[in-house]
This record gives C-alpha cells, sequence and structure tokens, in this order.
C-alpha cells in the first residue's frame, strides 16, 4: 500500500470536512493523518513509512542546522583580519551509496558554505569536493558521512544511522 498517497488523501478529507481549503489546513490534515498512520502502524503495516518521514524529518532539522552554522562560521572567518581559510579538496568515497542518493549527498555539500562538489568520477564511486577548510578534513568527512547515514536512513529503515553515530555527531 503507498501511504503516502493514503495520508494524502487524509489530508484532503480533513480538509473537506475542516471547511477550510488552505495550506496551513493541507498541512494539519497531513499532521493528522500521519499521527493516525503512526499510532496504527502495527495494524495497517505502516511502520516503513512513519520511520521514513521521521528519517526526512531528521535529515532536513540536521541539514537546516548545519547549513546555519556554516554559513555563520564561513561569514565570521571572511570577516576576520586574517582568516583560517585553507582551501583545499578531498575525495569522498561514495561507493556505498545509490547513483540518486550520491546526487542528492553531492547537492546538498554544494549548497553548504565552504563546500563544493566539483566532480564526480565516471563510475560514480567517489566525489571530490573543495572546502575552504582543508586544515580539519576529518571533520569535514565526518560531516559527509552524517550526510550520507542520514540520506541512507530516509529510503530504508535497516540504513537508518545508528545511536552511536548520533552519538559522534556535534554540531560544526
Amino acid at each position: 500500500m503507498n501511504f503516502l498517497a493514503l495520508n494524502l488523501l487524509l489530508a484532503l478529507v480533513w480538509m473537506f470536512l475542516s471547511g477550510t481549503f488552505g495550506v496551513g489546513s493541507l498541512l494539519a490534515g497531513y499532521a493528522v493523518g500521519f499521527l493516525s498512520l503512526a499510532i496504527l502502524r502495527p495494524v495497517v503495516g505502516s511502520e516503513r513509512y512513519v520511520q521514513g518521514v521521521f528519517g526526512v524529518m531528521r535529515l532536513v532539522v540536521i541539514y537546516l542546522y548545519e547549513l546555519l552554522i556554516a554559513a555563520g562560521q564561513l561569514a565570521r572567518d571572511i570577516l576576520r583580519p586574517n582568516p583560517p581559510i585553507r582551501g583545499g579538496f578531498l575525495q569522498y568515497d561514495a561507493r556505498h551509496l545509490s547513483p540518486g542518493k550520491t546526487v542528492l549527498l553531492s547537492n546538498m555539500l554544494s549548497l553548504t558554505p565552504g563546500t563544493l562538489t566539483v566532480d564526480v568520477d565516471d563510475d560514480g564511486d567517489y566525489l571530490y569536493i573543495h572546502t575552504v577548510y582543508a586544515h580539519d578534513i576529518d571533520k569535514i568527512r565526518r560531516g559527509i558521512d552524517l550526510f550520507a547515514a542520514l540520506i541512507s536512513g530516509v529510503s530504508r529503515v535497516a540504513d537508518q544511522p545508528s545511536r552511536k553515530e548520533f552519538d559522534k555527531w556535534r554540531p560544526s
């Protein structure tokens, strides 16, 4: 069963029952429908859908947080008299990601201030990334690994980042 379609149908039913036809009503209906599917997940079998939605929410929240932190850090460093910026390239092994996940990861990295995905090799196995903080490559790799784990966690329940991985995550 397609639980996204069912959730959207429940949102539309909510809109018609409430008599309010707006984005707010649609979002409220989606939330009520999702809550219903989450509560009834053992009965209707919506575990994967519920965990996928939580995975998307986790990905969006952590990515937006990292985006804001990176923007503030880069702005602060640029405005310093002697900025601690040292550009450089790194090669990231993306063989564990599907092509779609690799594209999403590379776009997320390119949108993050201070990093830019320059190229992907012909096989799609490696990303070549430029960073303005090349003096701390391990920290950059940990951040990329977190994004990759979050992206993988959206599509498959088994790939959800473990609690151990989240415990290692520290804000940038």
